[in-house]
């Protein structure tokens, strides 16, 4: 497991820095199928100060099923009225989580915290290359908005065949 770092904003620069999420996959054996998810990395968001805009961050990952066929993906963590949150002392950040079945951007469905995402292509081991992308959005606008302090979060991610 990896550890999670905290993000800070600071009043005078308004910046971030080291900003990581923890993403811990969940496997799902059900009925002899079995799951692996590898290439989930801590996002590392680098420092953000105000006007440079969102914060973007995407990884290509791998998911292989066995038998190959479909899954869901349910993600968790942090959240206040149906968003993701980081959560500070006496503030939280939304942001935005998406997943797609094949690596890139495009094609992308964004995630709603405990809502499963059906349909989603699986494919047989091994992973020669990702299959699959996680990423998120920051808005400026929640940045910039933000108090003073520091926030964290920590994602879990539950794939289960259909």
């Amino acid at each position: 497991m990896q550890m999670l770092q905290s993000m800070s904003i600071h009043s005078k620069f308004k910046y971030v820095s080291s900003v990581f999420l923890l993403l811990i996959a969940v496997l799902a054996a059900i009925a002899h199928a079995q799951i692996i998810i590898s290439g989930l990395q801590p996002f590392n968001l680098g420092s953000w100060t105000i006007g440079s805009g969102d914060i973007t961050a995407n990884q290509n990952i791998c998911v292989n099923l066995d038998p190959q066929g479909p899954f869901s993906v349910v993600a968790d963590g942090d959240s206040q009225s149906g968003e993701f949150v980081l959560v500070g002392v006496f503030d939280s950040i939304a942001y935005q989580l998406y997943f797609n079945d094949s690596a890139g951007l495009n094609g992308r469905t964004e995630l709603a915290p405990g809502v499963p995402l059906t349909g989603l292509r699986g494919r047989r081991f091994p992973c020669n290359q990702p299959r699959a992308n996680l990423s998120l959005v920051i808005p400026e606008a929640n940045l910039t908005a933000a108090s003073d302090g520091s926030y964290s979060t920590t994602i879990s991610l539950l794939v289960s065949p259909e």
